[in-house]
């Protein structure tokens, strides 16, 4: 069902962006939702795109999960044939690296993501395209900024 965006009077920018970004995150739940990998597969999987092993303590680094939850995921997609597990000789942590059918997989899951995406941005001639890729970069950066830096909210 298509939605027509209207910032209606009284409405903040914060609350509407806040209400398109829960709009969009549903979109993305109904694909995860239907996509072959799980969501903690897929995220997995990104990370070890760059086809460079990691311990299970640069994972949770890198992911930002709590270390049972990234266990978790990590002894499931191990038992699923996406990771694998071992040791170098003389080391003392078990490296972890994404085998050649879990990014197999990832490439999969990823092309039927872009594609998606790749459809909607088609809705859009090139300079709506760019502008918004853009701004929203723009968007994700200092929001990322934002939130990293711990202010104080305003009370209601």
């Amino acid at each position: 069902m298509d939605r027509v965006p209207v910032l209606e009077a009284g409405t903040t920018a914060s609350r509407f962006l806040a209400g398109t970004l829960a709009h969009l995150d549903r979109h993305r739940r109904h694909q995860e939702q239907t996509s072959p990998l799980g969501v903690a597969d897929l995220r997995l999987l990104w990370l070890f795109n760059d086809h460079r092993p990691r311990t299970l303590r640069e994972i949770v680094d890198e992911l930002g999960l709590e270390r049972s939850t990234v266990n978790r995921q990590v002894n499931a997609a191990l038992a699923s044939g996406l990771l694998r597990r071992y040791r170098e000789d003389g080391a003392n942590a078990h490296l972890v690296e994404a085998t050649p059918s879990g990014l197999q997989a990832f490439e999969r899951g990823v092309s039927e993501i872009l594609h998606s995406y790749d459809v909607a941005l088609a809705e859009f001639d090139d300079h709506e395209r760019h502008l918004l890729l853009n701004l929203f970069d723009r968007f994700v950066c200092a929001y990322g900024r934002t939130v990293h830096s711990t202010p104080t909210p305003p009370q209601p």
